[in-house]
């Protein structure tokens, strides 16, 4: 058995989400705008030179019956005001948490949305927590 889970990183050197989140009515986490100080990471304590923040799109765990079709049809339609807002790249990211092998399956239906999107996917796996 495996659990997905799909966001999308949003980066740029002038990327505000505050901005964005009041342009598209878009909840994004993890939120960084550009010259706050960083508490943690590679820039702790400094300015960070980016804003960046993340947009989870579907999570398996709290919706185990949905698919991920509407909400990257819903990014599709807010990415040109993201891009807007500031951000220049713009990533997908699917993780997987299995049990026995890594084995999961995208629906026809979410490979053409993915598609159309135009976007970056990397994918990992691993094993689920206990």
């Amino acid at each position: 058995m495996s659990r997905r889970f799909l966001y999308c990183l949003l980066q740029g050197d002038a990327f505000s989400p505050s901005l964005a989140e009041a342009r598209t009515g878009l909840l994004l986490v993890d939120a960084n705008e550009p010259g706050e100080v960083a508490p943690s990471g590679r820039y702790a304590g400094e300015a960070l030179p980016y804003g960046s923040a993340m947009l989870v799109l579907f999570d398996e765990d709290l919706q185990p019956e949905a698919s991920a079709v509407e909400p990257l049809r819903a990014l599709k339609a807010r990415l040109p005001a993201l891009r807007a807002a500031g951000a220049t790249a713009v990533s997908l990211y699917l993780v997987v948490a299995y049990e026995k092998a890594c084995d999961f399956v995208l629906p026809p239906e979410e490979l053409a949305a993915l598609a159309e999107l135009g976007l970056p996917l990397a994918v990992s796996c691993h094993p689920a927590a206990v």
